[in-house]
């Protein structure tokens, strides 16, 4: 005998009830399927962020916290590493790469961050349009950063909450260029000449460049101007004996034309020239920054620099060391959230459970009369457990597209909050999950079956 058209007239006629049973269990998987599939995401898009960031050398202090600053650009306080302690990395013939990282401003919400040209090239590999930076007063934008080539904007100090949108340094910077998608908090980063930074907050430059140069040459041609009018004047007057008055009006003429000349020379004085920009540095120019970044020639290079820059006065790791603690602390935390879900989903079966055995006392009777009028007992059994398994499948397969939908959202909540990319999806782990759910239920709902199965006839229809 065919059970369906028992199963399809119980679903149909507590339908209510079935809906609130199917749900209930779409939302016990769904917790367990959105946790494993957003502790995945989160994992590739911390490891794709810290794929260009081999080794990283910074003053001594938390890793963590130069990791988040460097990489993640989540800025807070660390110490500064001294110029002398990173400046001979340029010249290190086991370097391939290094590029200082300097921080403290930022564009609405958008953090500046000074480096190189090579690192920029590096970062995004190549650009999107535009050309790298070739003065202090050109950047390079992120693909997230809403600024087109040929925007002009001027830096707020600070960052996040602490960006004061009324402390401008009063420099107007220039987009040249964008670069490439990296899917890493870099693409809403704004990169600058790392000279730019430390000239803004009146730090050495990195380079000689007495400044004033060509405030004296351009005072030198003024003062010569000045001397060679007074010069012709004079003769002029010694030639003829008249013309006084013109005499002394061309000699005030000559007069302010030298206090503008003073003038315009103070002007120049108030900024400081940079005309260089990137390696070659001079060491005894150069100030202090939060991070630098390595990429060693060989994987060798990269253990040997570690190990060289682990001092008193550096420290030197590599990010991926960082991350795989973050990880275990991430898969602690997981595994009890985890538990957590099964203890829930070990509920939720056993609520559904409970209801559908007090469903099943409302057919008893229905049931009875089937099996006096000839239903062998296997009826019975596979119509009650058919009912409870199609329940258990359709609320675990809802729980899958649940599941899904809330890492997805969740997802796109951290990345536009973070700029790191994550993409969840459903994996062998979830797909385990489901069905190791469906799994149990099955076997479960042979409870139901199994008590309605050997229960006798003639009692059943007496109602005790």
């Amino acid at each position: 005998m065919n059970p369906f058209p028992i199963v399809m007239a119980s679903l149909k006629r507590h339908w209510i009830m079935n809906i609130l049973f199917v749900l209930l269990i779409a939302v016990a998987v769904a917790i367990g399927v959105g946790l494993t599939a957003q502790e995945r995401a989160l994992r590739q898009g911390s490891a794709q962020a810290a794929d260009k960031f081999d080794i990283l050398i910074a003053a001594p202090g938390s890793q963590t916290e130069i990791v988040m600053n460097s990489i993640f650009l989540q800025h807070s306080a660390i110490n500064l590493l001294d110029g002398p302690y990173w400046g001979t990395l340029f010249d290190d013939p086991r370097v391939e790469i290094a590029a200082p990282l300097a921080f403290g401003d930022s564009w609405k919400g958008h953090s500046i961050v000074g480096s190189t040209p090579q690192f920029v090239t590096y970062l995004s590999g190549g650009l999107a349009s535009g050309h790298v930076f070739e003065t202090i007063e050109q950047a390079v934008v992120g693909a997230a950063v809403p600024l087109a080539i040929g925007d002009e904007f001027e830096p707020s100090h600070g960052h996040g909450p602490e960006e004061v949108l009324d402390h401008h340094h009063g420099a107007e910077l220039h987009v040249v260029g964008k670069m490439q998608p990296t899917g890493t908090p870099w693409d809403s980063a704004i990169i600058v000449a790392v000279e730019q930074v430390w000239d803004l907050h009146a730090l050495p430059t990195g380079h000689h460049e007495p400044a004033g140069d060509e405030h004296d040459h351009d005072a030198s041609e003024a003062h010569e101007d000045h001397e060679d009018h007074e010069d012709h004047e004079h003769n002029e007057a010694n030639a003829h004996h008249e013309g006084d008055h013109d005499h002394d009006h061309d000699h005030d003429h000559a007069a302010d034309h030298d206090e503008d000349a003073h003038d315009h020379g103070h002007e120049h004085d108030d900024h400081h020239h940079v005309t260089r920009i990137g390696p070659p540095f001079d060491l005894d120019e150069l100030p202090g920054v939060p991070a630098i970044v390595v990429r060693p020639k060989s994987v060798a290079a990269a253990y040997t620099i570690r190990s060289d820059y682990r001092t008193d006065h550096s420290t030197a790791f590599f990010p991926a060391e960082v991350l795989v603690e973050m990880y275990r602390l991430l898969g602690n935390a997981g595994s009890v959230m985890r538990a957590m879900a099964l203890g829930s989903q070990a509920l939720v079966v056993a609520a559904i459970l409970a209801a559908i055995l007090a469903l099943m006392q409302l057919y008893r009777k229905q049931f009875a009369v089937l099996r006096a009028l000839g239903a062998p007992r296997s009826y019975v059994f596979s119509a009650i457990w058919s009912y409870v398994s199609l329940l258990v499948i359709t609320g675990a397969i809802c729980g899958l597209g649940l599941g899904w939908m809330v890492a997805q959202s969740v997802s796109r909540i951290f990345t536009a909050e973070t700029g790191m990319a994550m993409q969840a999806s459903l994996g062998s782990s979830e797909l385990m999950l489901a069905g190791g759910f469906v799994i149990i239920g099955l076997i479960l709902a042979t409870l139901p079956a199994f008590l309605l199965y050997r229960r006798p006839v003639v009692s059943a229809l007496r109602g005790s």
